[in-house]
C-alpha cells in the first residue's frame, strides 16, 4: 500500500494525525509546509496526501495543484478551519477527492482513506507454542496491569462527551493538568477518533512534560509549572492552535506581522468568520489584545483587533518601541564597556 503524507503547519495537530493513521497500521509520513511537502511528493509516490488549506507560503489548494502536475494519480484531501464554498470549489477543480472543515472526525478522514487505498493489510500470526507460552508468562503481569488501569477510565456516553471536553478545557485552564488529561482520555475511549480530543491531549502531555523552574534567587517567589504560552491571535480566537515563541514580543514576530497585514487587507473570509465570532460575544469578553498579553490589567477593544487604526494600540506600540530601544542602547553601552575593559 503506498504511504500517506500529510501536511499540516500545526504540529500537535499533524502528530494526533500521524498517531491516528499509524496506529492504525498505515505508512505515514508528514511535512509542516508545502515547499517541503513537493520535496517529499518528488521524492516518493504518496497514495493520497492531506493538506491543510492554511499553509506558511503556499496554500493547500496551491500545494495539490503542482504535487498532481508531478503525481497524476495522486489524491487529495484539504481540511480547514476556515471552510468556505469558494475555497471548496477551488479544491474540487484541482481533483480534491474531499473537502473537511475541522474539527472533523477521524472515521470519516480514515473511511475517505480506506475507499481510496484499500484496507490495511493485517498480518496473520500462528499461536504460539505450548512451551513459549510458559516461557512468556511473566508478561501475564503486565498485561493485569494494564487492563487494570482501562477499569480505571471514565465510562462516558457519547451525548457527554461535549460537557467532559468543556470541562478538562476549563481543568487545563486552571493548571490542574492531570485531572484535564484524563478527561480527554476518558473522552477518547468513547471516541477515539475525535480529532479535538487528541489535539489537547498533546497539549496536555506537553504542558506535563514540561521542566519545572527553580528559585532563582533569595527571596523571589518559585515559579510555577512551565507552560507554554499561548499566541495571542490563537487566544483572540482567530487561529485555531498556536504557541508563541517571542514572550509577547509581537513587534519582532513575523507571524504577527502577517496577520496583521492580512486584518490591514480586509481581504480574508476567515478571519471576516473569525471576527463575526468575535463580535457575537458579551462586551465584558471582548478583550484588548493588551490585556490579553498582560500589559495592561483590563481594556476591551473596540476596532476589532484592528490595532493600526486604533489610539491606544499605537501609543502601547510607541511605548513598546521606546523600551526595545533603551533595551538596546544599553545592550550597546555593555558591549563597549567590555570592549574597553578588553583592550
Amino acid at each position: 500500500m503506498k504511504p500517506i503524507l500529510i501536511v499540516e503547519d500545526e504540529a500537535i495537530e499533524r502528530e494526533a494525525l500521524r498517531d491516528w493513521l499509524t496506529d492504525d497500521g498505515y505508512e505515514v509520513e508528514t511535512a509542516e509546509e508545502g515547499e517541503k511537502a513537493l520535496e517529499a511528493i518528488t521524492e516518493r509516490d504518496f497514495g493520497i496526501v492531506i493538506l491543510d488549506l492554511k499553509l506558511p507560503g503556499k496554500d493547500g489548494i496551491e500545494v495539490l495543484r503542482e504535487a498532481k502536475e508531478k503525481r497524476p494519480q495522486l489524491k487529495g484531501v484539504i481540511i480547514t478551519a476556515y471552510p468556505s464554498v469558494e475555497t471548496a470549489v477551488a479544491a474540487t477543480k484541482e481533483g480534491a477527492i474531499d473537502y473537511l472543515p475541522k474539527p472533523f472526525d477521524l472515521n470519516q478522514l480514515e473511511k475517505i482513506i480506506r475507499d481510496t487505498l484499500g484496507p490495511v493489510q493485517v498480518e496473520i500470526r500462528s499461536k504460539a507454542a505450548p512451551e513459549e507460552v510458559v516461557v512468556q508468562l511473566p508478561v501475564v503481569e503486565e498485561t493485569k496491569v494494564e487492563e487494570e488501569k482501562v477499569e480505571e477510565t471514565i465510562a462516558i456516553a457519547p451525548e457527554a462527551i461535549p460537557a467532559h471536553l468543556k470541562q478538562g478545557k476549563t481543568l487545563f485552564e486552571a493548571g490542574r493538568y492531570q485531572e484535564a488529561l484524563k478527561e480527554f482520555e476518558a473522552i477518547l475511549s468513547t471516541a477515539p477518533g475525535n480529532i479535538e480530543t487528541r489535539v489537547w491531549i498533546r497539549k496536555t502531555k506537553e504542558v506535563i512534560a514540561a521542566p519545572k523552574v527553580g528559585v532563582v534567587a533569595e527571596g523571589e517567589a518559585v515559579a510555577e509549572e512551565a507552560r507554554p504560552k499561548e499566541c495571542l491571535w490563537m487566544k483572540m480566537g482567530l487561529v485555531s492552535y498556536r504557541i508563541c515563541a517571542r514572550n509577547y514580543d509581537c513587534l519582532t514576530c513575523e507571524f504577527d506581522q502577517m496577520m496583521q497585514d492580512k486584518m490591514a487587507s480586509g481581504a480574508t473570509p476567515e478571519l471576516d468568520q473569525a471576527l463575526e465570532r468575535f463580535k457575537k460575544l458579551p462586551g465584558s469578553q471582548r478583550l484588548c489584545r493588551y490585556a490579553l498579553k498582560g500589559d495592561v490589567s483590563y481594556r476591551l477593544c473596540t476596532r476589532l483587533f484592528q490595532c493600526s487604526t486604533c489610539e491606544f494600540g499605537q501609543m502601547m506600540e510607541d511605548a513598546m518601541q521606546q523600551k526595545l530601544a533603551k533595551l538596546q542602547a544599553r545592550r550597546e553601552a555593555l558591549l563597549r564597556k567590555e570592549q574597553k575593559a578588553k583592550a
